[in-house]
């Protein structure tokens, strides 16, 4: 009896082994996104492309990554990795940090941000994913001592 045991714990311990990494791998937030311009409204000029790498978008990690090319023409990368604890992590530009974001998760579809800049503005997001997964709406609040305006940005996964 017990030699029969053994195998059948076995079975069911990989089982539920694998239902957790299926689990884990089930993030609805990470994968790649594109920036949809006609969707989205900017307060100057918004990036001509820009394509968002989610990694992490769970209880226990925020890590993300864009890749874009602005008005201008110039290309940029911004990355920002953390947890959403209400603590502040470093937001990069082009490898260098230009400010600090903290997150909270309000739920697996929604969360919101603080971000402070080097040059003292600040921002608010809130932060959604489409209930069926296919699009990603960003609204900011930006202030400085120019003013404050409000952007909506939305990302469609590829």
């Amino acid at each position: 009896m017990t030699k029969k045991l053994v195998p059948l714990c076995l079975v069911l311990v990989c089982s539920l082994a694998f239902a957790q990494d299926k689990k884990a791998a089930a993030d609805p937030w990470a994968g790649q996104w594109k920036l949809d311009t006609s969707k989205s409204k900017f307060h100057d000029p918004g990036p001509k492309e820009e394509t968002l790498t989610v990694d992490a978008a769970s209880n226990e990690a925020i890590k993300y990554s864009m890749k874009g090319t602005a008005p201008d023409g110039s290309a940029y990368t911004e990355a920002y990795e953390g947890k959403p604890d209400g603590k502040q992590y470093s937001f990069m530009r082009n490898g260098q940090e230009i400010g600090k974001i903290s997150y909270h998760r309000n739920s697996d579809h929604n969360s919101t941000g603080k971000a402070v800049f080097i040059d003292g503005s600040t921002m608010t997001e809130d932060v959604t994913l489409a209930r069926d997964g296919k699009t990603i709406t960003v609204k900011q609040h930006h202030q400085s001592k120019a003013g404050a305006y409000d952007e909506v940005i939305v990302f469609t996964r590829l």
